[in-house]
């Protein structure tokens, strides 16, 4: 089926589109048994050339949607480049809930952060070929009771191709079932599935407390952070509201049914849950519609993908998956990025607004400032007379379990050899990772691992310069105007595992080197503090497009959103 010409909507939301021009392009559609293919043809324009392509295909019912990225391939053709965009498409996955009206497919094309205007008009989809996701789900319980049936036949083929390894062949088993049923035997999906049925008998016996909001999280929480900011505003602003926590540093595997049953009771019970990460279990439950979840995620902006933008990928989620979907408020940095979070949630656009990210209020805030640099430079006197580099990378691997960092690509010791006299490394780990870097015993005067001790937007404010890779914290530096350089060694590998919404070398507000000599010798050369004004052009830019509401205060922003629309005071 060919399609073209009607202007794209913008669902009665606003949004930054910028029209660079109108293409032409070509759609395929082909549905088979609820799984629909998807194919996007277009011609690339010149000013289009070497900058990073997103193609989105959008389900649509009224101010319902859903979008899924395409897996896009640039070409050599005899006319110039062209644009190919797949996607493979499973229906009956496609809403959280039935859809119940007519449900018509779009897409939308980006070029970097701007959106590219199409001449589009919808295709109807036939609505009956979307399932309620309960129905789903018990059908891949039947699937699973029939796996087990089968367990023993996979057990002994997987054994002999595992040469008669039998760890290796239960492991693989285990996934098998995974694949095909949605479930598997091990420990975590085990309490997954008794959280969900005690969830299920507590919101048959109990009320919501129209007043109540929990905040969860299976890791320790950062004072400074998103969840303990929007929490302190609340016990200071409305004593009438009932807190309560669930903050538990074990993952979902290793909780006790005890500790199961009482996030369950609160869950149940509570008119709001407050997030900041992915909670697992949370996803496994058919929550009661007068509880309402707040996702106020960790990070600012976006960069690397995350959530249902990875199906597919090396640690990401299968489409069949319900996590993140039954989010009802997502704040995030700018309206730039509020169509990345809808896509990487599976909710609609609506439940994505721009109202800031809480952790960023301190650094507005000249009198906490001045007060936590005392703070530091008492702490830490050695940062107060000399130049300080700050090393803060992201992590690597698929999350807490196995996160790392290949310490052998930052050597502590050869770095300070290259640095000036009256330079002070901190080196600042990702919460994930539990390595520590070697330090001779000559540098440990001038080297500080703080990875466990403060909040990296703490540590900015005292920083001359700050050294990542592919981490959000370049975002809150971006409002410090913090100097930044990018060491981006594996980019090739971490853009294959995890990508990237934007293109790398455009998006960083920074210069990028990708080995370990050009490093020490960039970082020497920018601590004289020697910005020019085409950086200072970048870094504005970057600030107001990932950033632009981002002023101090989004806490109360936030806040008050959640007090006005889901507590009954």
């Amino acid at each position: 089926m060919d399609y073209g010409s009607q202007e794209l909507k913008n669902h009665k939301r606003k949004k930054p589109i910028r029209v660079m021009r109108k293409i032409n392009y070509r759609i395929t559609v082909n549905i088979t048994q609820k799984t629909m293919k998807l194919g996007f043809r277009a011609k690339m324009p010149d000013e289009m050339q070497g900058k990073r392509i997103r193609v989105q295909a959008v389900f649509t019912q009224r101010q319902v949607e859903r979008r899924f990225p395409m897996e896009v391939v640039i070409e050599e053709g005899e006319v110039g480049d062209q644009i190919r965009a797949d996607a493979e498409i499973l229906l009956p996955y496609v809403f959280y809930s039935p859809p119940r009206h007519k449900v018509n497919v779009i897409f939308t094309l980006w070029c970097g952060a701007e959106e590219i205007c199409l001449d589009d008009q919808p295709f109807p989809v036939q609505k009956e070929l979307f399932a309620r996701a309960e129905i789903v789900r018990k059908r891949n319980l039947f699937k699973f009771g029939l796996c087990s049936l089968g367990l023993p036949f996979l057990l002994v083929r997987d054994y002999f191709k595992e040469d008669k390894n039998f760890i290796k062949a239960a492991k693989r088993a285990n996934d098998t079932v995974y694949r095909i049923s949605g479930y598997n035997y091990s420990a975590r999906q085990q309490n997954t599935d008794y959280f969900a049925a005690r969830y299920r008998k507590y919101i048959a016996k109990n009320k919501v407390n129209p007043n109540q909001i929990l905040f969860l999280s299976e890791r320790e929480p950062e004072k400074n952070g998103n969840l303990m900011l929007v929490k302190k505003w609340f016990e200071e602003n409305e004593p009438e509201v009932e807190i309560t926590t669930f903050i538990n540093t074990k993952t979902v595997d290793q909780l006790r049914k005890k500790e199961l049953r009482d996030c369950a009771f609160k869950c149940a019970t509570s008119a709001v849950i407050i997030l900041e990460d992915f909670y697992p279990q949370l996803h496994s439950i058919q929550k009661r519609s007068e509880t309402k979840i707040v996702q106020l995620w960790h990070a600012c902006g976006a960069f690397k993908t995350f959530g249902l933008t990875r199906m597919g990928k090396q640690g990401g989620a299968p489409q069949t998956s319900m996590n993140h979907r039954n989010y009802d408020l997502v704040p995030v940095s700018s309206d730039t990025v509020r169509d990345i979070y809808a896509e990487a949630f599976g909710i609609s656009g609506s439940k994505v607004q721009a109202l800031g990210v809480p952790r960023t209020d301190l650094l507005f805030d000249w009198d906490y400032e001045e007060k936590k640099r005392e703070e530091l430079y008492g702490k830490y006197p050695i940062l107060k007379e000399n130049r300080v580099i700050l090393f803060a990378p992201t992590f690597r691997g698929d999350g807490n379990k196995d996160a790392y960092y290949p310490s052998e690509a930052f050597d502590v010791n050869h770095f300070m050899e290259r640095q000036p006299e009256d330079t002070v490394l901190i080196l600042k780990n990702h919460p994930f990772v539990k390595q520590k870097f070697t330090v001779d015993a000559q540098w440990q005067d001038r080297v500080l691992d703080l990875s466990g001790e403060e909040h990296i937007n703490d540590l900015m404010l005292i920083s001359n310069l700050l050294i990542t890779d592919y981490s959000s914290s370049v975002f809150e530096a971006a409002i410090l105007e913090l100097p930044m350089l990018f060491y981006a060694f594996d980019e090739k590998e971490y853009m294959d595992s995890r990508d990237f919404y934007f293109d790398y070398s455009q998006f960083t507000p920074g210069p990028v080197v990708t080995d370990f000599e050009a490093l020490c010798e960039e970082s020497a050369a920018m601590l004289q503090n020697i910005v020019s004004a085409n950086e200072q052009a970048d870094l504005k830019k970057f600030r107001e497009t990932f950033l632009n509401t981002v002023d101090g205060c989004s806490t109360e922003r936030i806040c008050r959103k959640i007090k006005t629309n889901y507590i009954n005071i």
